[in-house]
């Protein structure tokens, strides 16, 4: 009996090991962390997080968010994950960070932290170069977070530098309006360059380069003026020749004609 009672022991301290070597680590650290103090858990995660440790910082964030997804300390989780992934510049967790900042501001509409989740949206855009000469898609993407931030939150602690940001985009736009008004110049397509130009001062008044803009507007409305004088002279002289030859047409013509009998 002794022998078998042994090795029914033994069998039962493998088969536990054997259990404790399948648990994956997020069990492993759900169950460490389940009766520690949310508040604790936070504080040892921003720890993590100021020492650059983002990985290890995501998981106890991730771990509050997914426990309290309703309670206020839960949401500054779910900020703080998306954090996480935004101290990288790789585009892949730069885009997870878009998303979920889009994300907290389109689900907690009245969350206090809802105005930096706003900035932290547009800052996803920026973080990586911006560029007139490239596709405008980001560029826009970032205009609209910075300006329905200081909409909602003009007042915000985040606003000053939205508002920086946001000159910042706007000087990029209009940069690329100037360089399609200038190729459409350089090939003298005047009223799309009128109307490239007329769109940049109308939308971008504090383009630090105006009066350049202004000289070109200008220039490209003298040159569509003295266009529209040389085809309407051509015009012109196309009717009145035409129309001496349908006069020298009707003269032969009566030259031609039988005298009438008498």
């Amino acid at each position: 009996m002794r022998k078998w009672f042994f090795a029914g022991l033994i069998l039962t301290v493998l088969l536990g090991a054997a259990g404790c070597s399948s648990t994956s680590p997020e069990e492993q650290l759900i169950q460490k962390l389940q009766n520690t103090d949310k508040q604790t858990v936070f504080n040892k995660a921003e720890v993590l997080y100021e020492k650059g440790k983002y990985t290890e910082a995501r998981k106890l964030f991730s771990f509050l968010y997914d426990t309290f997804p309703n309670d206020p300390l839960g949401h500054k989780a779910a900020l703080r994950v998306a954090d996480t992934y935004y101290q990288h510049k790789d585009v892949a967790d730069l885009t997870e960070a878009r998303l979920r900042y889009r994300d907290f501001a389109n689900r907690f509409p009245n969350d206090p932290d809802r105005d930096y989740a706003l900035l932290m949206l547009g800052n996803t855009y920026t973080k990586r170069k911006l560029s007139p000469d490239r596709d405008l898609a980001q560029t826009r993407e970032a205009l609209k977070a910075y300006q329905q931030l200081l909409t909602l939150y003009p007042h915000s602690k985040y606003a000053p530098e939205a508002r920086q940001k946001l000159a910042k985009v706007k000087q990029i736009l209009a940069q690329h309006e100037w360089r399609v008004a200038e190729f459409y110049a350089r090939n003298k397509v005047w009223i799309a360059t009128i109307w490239r130009l007329q769109y940049l001062k109308q939308h971008y008044p504090n383009y630090p380069d105006m009066a350049q803009v202004d000289q070109m507007l200008a220039s490209a409305k003298k040159s569509r003026a003295e266009l529209r004088k040389r085809d309407r002279e051509r015009y012109e002289a196309y009717l009145k020749k035409h129309h001496k030859k349908q006069e020298k047409k009707k003269k032969e013509k009566k030259a031609d004609a039988p005298s009438s009998a008498h």
